[in-house]
């Protein structure tokens, strides 16, 4: 059950509860709550696009974030590692993201807010901005480093390629995880990656000039496989 796609719906009357979810136990759970604010308001949510992509790892679920069209969501349940992301670096779209590792108080309570600011102002659907280059979070330098990590090239590699000595490419590697609260590849990885889906940093992988281990790699992560990351690093 875990591995299809389902829809939930709940309803308390005529007020109807979806959300897209692939976790039936957590998702389950989330409409639960909602229906619990329900019963006590006046609130209409029937018109709101909802989904669930809380996961056991990070890397999963950044896997089911991978799946979602984000921009067309008003709400999206994930877990505190993404949310302490967009808290951190997208704070325009926080209205969007519902963290559920709160006790249940807490999450009762900024659902039942977040509901009541859609119900007050809701024309369209919130959004995704573009990438504001003025406030980009990297450098130009930075980015070619980050696109050139994500096509697998390796500090060797980027060195040769650059010009620079490994030891300022793992300087530049390593200031660049600073910046972002990395202190593993794995969370570098998928913050970047999801940076990337919030169109805060653009990701223009290219196919590196290396051995054929390399460029095997290259294809599965340009493909949105996030295993491959790893067999590549």
């Amino acid at each position: 059950m875990t591995n299809k796609k389902l829809r939930l719906k709940g309803s308390i009357m005529n007020n109807q509860i979806h959300i897209d979810g692939e976790n039936y136990f957590i998702t389950l759970a989330i409409t639960k709550v909602m229906d619990d604010i329900l019963k006590n308001s006046q609130l209409n949510i029937s018109h709101l696009k909802m989904a669930a992509v809380v996961d056991a790892t990070p890397f999963l679920e950044l896997q089911r974030f991978q799946k979602l069209s984000l921009d067309v969501y008003d709400l999206i349940f994930c877990s505190e590692y993404f949310y302490n992301i967009v808290c951190e670096f997208s704070p325009e779209n926080i209205n969007k993201f519902v963290c559920v590792d709160n006790d249940i108080a807490s999450l009762r309570n900024n659902l039942e807010s977040l509901i009541k600011g859609f119900n007050r102002n809701y024309s369209t659907r919130p959004y995704f901005p573009d990438g504001d280059r003025e406030k980009s979070l990297f450098t130009p330098c930075e980015l070619s480093f980050i696109n050139d990590y994500f096509s697998c090239m390796r500090a060797k590699q980027i060195a040769r390629v650059t010009g620079n000595n490994v030891k300022s490419v793992s300087n530049k590697k390593r200031n660049i995880m600073n910046k972002i609260h990395c202190t593993k590849n794995s969370d570098f990885y998928i913050t970047l990656y999801f940076l990337n889906m919030l169109h805060k940093v653009e990701l223009e992988l290219h196919e590196p000039i290396t051995n054929v281990r390399s460029t095997v790699a290259w294809k599965r992560v340009s493909g949105q496989e996030t295993g491959a990351f790893q067999y590549a690093h």
